[in-house]
This record gives structure tokens, C-alpha cells and sequence, in this order.
């Protein structure tokens, strides 16, 4: 043999380093499919952990929940009969009542007659009281001051002179009356107010109607009803419509194991309508129309911000 022979690579060796290399490869592939295999599980035990449930949750005394519409009538300080309002704090009382007498009082887009008038003395501040049999209000023009309220066991034709007045009184008035020799002058206006004296009356309309569809001519005068606002609303709409959308802000408690993201919510609220020998109740059916998200559950409270949610009514037959 000569030297080249030496030097060449044997055929022999060449075939048990492919067969090596070869096998290599296949441990790498073998430990990739492996590693695949892991990570597959692991995403499917993430999956299990977060798959979305349909959780039913009873409402505590101390948790709060309040629907769209609820925030509408709360927002106008609008729960039952009689209407009462004030912008300043309740602490508040007059510490001297002058009684001015009964006198006829322009207050520009019309004029009352004999309407009762007083001089409310606050600690720092004063108001002029005008009271009607239907209603008080009592102003203070300096300071943009007011408090009023409309009593119960008004009928409608009334109940909606009284809307409609006080809707031109906050739109703005120029108030004038006088006793003996003197004269009294004052202007006034809030247009908060106005928009919600607008929305009274036609919730009174909407209300006339629920009454003729219901045929329950007995309930006709708005002011004597004993269900809220909201609750007379929910009547109205669970004769109209089966199922509405709408959205919620909650601050509500639980148990860190009940709930996880990825869940759905159902919450059932019931209302008793206070009507004599009235045939149902409603229930409230409300669900999250999307499930709930890492930053909606922690420290065991779930907090929802204008949370989407479909609400439908239900009559429940006594």
C-alpha cells in the first residue's frame, strides 16, 4: 500500500459518522417534538383555568349596583313621591320663618294667584318661599340658592301644569310681587333643572300610556303611586320590550375562589309592583354581555365601569 493509502478516509469510517450524525439530528428532532408537546399542554391547562362560566350572583346589602337607567333617575335625585330636591347640604335648617303674608306673584311667563309666601332665615343665607297647594319652592337669587318640592295626590292635568311651570321657572323667570308698599323683584334660573322637569313630563306621558295599556285606570295619577321611578320605568318596558341593552357600574364582593376572568355574570333582581290585586311582578335578569377581564376582578371586589350587559324582564304571576 502507498502513502496516499494511508492518508484517505476509510469508507467505513465515513458511514459510522453519517449513522452518528444522523442520529444527532434525530435526538434534536425527537427533543424539539417533545418540547412542542410541553408547551402544547401547558396551553391548553391555561385554556381550562380561564374557560368561561355563566356565575349567578345574589347582591349583599353592602354591595353597589346601579343599571344606566338607574343612574338617570338617581342622577335627578328622582325615587318616589314627593319630588324633593335642595343644592344645598340637608344640615342645613332656617333658623327664623317670617311669614310675608298671601299675595298674586308675576313670575313673567304667567302669574299665580294667592300664593303663600315666607322668608326662610338660614344661618347665611336667605330664601323666599312660594308654596302653592300642589308645591313649595323656595329661591335665593343672590347665591343661586333653592330647595323644592312637589307633594303626592296630584292629579295628572295638575301634575303636568305644575311640570310645565316649573320647566319655564328654571328656563328663567323675572319674579315680581308686593305687599302694601313694598315691591319685591328678583330673577332666576338653573338649566340643570329645566332638562329635568322636561324629562318629568314626559315620563308622565309615557306613564298615562302604561296606564291605558295596563288598564289600570285606577293607578291614572302619577303622584300616587308607590313604586319609584325606575321601577315604574322597568313596568313600561316589560310591557313594550322582552330584552334591551344597556350597561352597569358595580362595586360588588366575593370569594376569591368563585370567580375568574374569563367569566360571564348573571344577576337577578326582583321588584314588587305596588299596585292592589296587580297580576306580576317583575323580574331582572341582568348579563355581561362580554366576560369579565383581569382588571375587572382583584382583591376579591369585582369592579365594572360601564360594563356592557343585556337586561331582560321577566313577569313573575303571583
Amino acid at each position: 500500500m502507498t502513502g496516499e493509502d494511508n492518508e484517505s478516509p476509510h469508507p467505513v469510517d465515513e458511514i459510522n459518522d453519517n449513522i452518528e450524525n444522523t442520529e444527532i439530528k434525530e435526538t434534536e428532532e425527537l427533543k424539539k417534538i417533545e418540547e412542542s408537546k410541553e408547551e402544547v399542554k401547558e396551553e391548553i391547562i391555561v385554556e381550562e383555568i380561564f374557560d368561561n362560566k355563566e356565575i349567578n350572583l345574589t347582591l349583599k346589602e353592602n354591595d353597589f349596583f346601579e343599571t344606566a337607567s338607574e343612574i338617570k333617575f338617581n342622577s335627578m335625585f328622582l325615587d318616589y313621591f314627593p319630588i324633593k330636591y335642595r343644592n344645598f347640604s340637608k344640615m342645613f335648617v332656617p333658623l327664623k320663618i317670617t311669614s310675608l303674608g298671601i299675595t298674586n306673584v308675576d313670575f313673567g311667563f304667567t302669574t299665580l294667584d294667592n300664593v303663600s309666601i315666607k322668608i326662610l332665615e338660614f344661618s347665611k343665607f336667605k330664601l323666599i318661599e312660594f308654596r302653592k297647594k300642589e308645591f313649595r319652592i323656595a329661591i335665593d337669587s343672590e347665591d343661586d340658592l333653592f330647595e323644592y318640592e312637589i307633594f303626592k295626590n296630584i292629579k295628572n292635568p295638575k301634575l303636568r301644569y305644575v311640570f310645565e311651570f316649573f320647566i319655564n321657572l328654571f328656563h328663567g323667570a323675572n319674579i315680581k310681587f308686593n305687599f302694601s308698599e313694598d315691591k319685591y323683584e328678583l330673577n332666576f334660573h338653573n338649566h340643570i333643572e329645566h332638562f329635568k322637569f322636561i324629562t318629568l313630563n314626559e315620563f308622565l306621558t309615557q306613564y298615562e300610556k302604561l296606564i291605558t295599556d295596563l288598564r289600570i285606570y285606577k293607578y291614572k295619577n302619577l303622584s300616587s303611586a308607590e313604586n319609584s321611578f325606575y321601577e315604574l320605568d322597568l313596568l313600561d318596558k316589560c310591557n313594550n320590550l322582552d330584552e334591551s341593552s344597556s350597561w352597569v357600574n358595580a362595586k360588588i364582593k366575593y370569594e376569591s375562589d368563585d370567580i375568574n376572568v374569563g367569566d360571564t355574570l348573571i344577576i337577578n333582581r326582583f321588584h314588587k309592583i305596588r299596585f292592589d290585586n296587580f297580576p306580576y311582578d317583575i323580574e331582572e335578569i341582568i348579563t355581561t354581555a362580554h366576560p369579565l377581564t383581569k382588571g375587572e376582578i382583584k382583591f376579591g371586589v369585582i369592579n365594572l365601569n360601564r360594563k356592557a350587559v343585556k337586561i331582560k324582564l321577566k313577569k313573575v304571576y303571583k
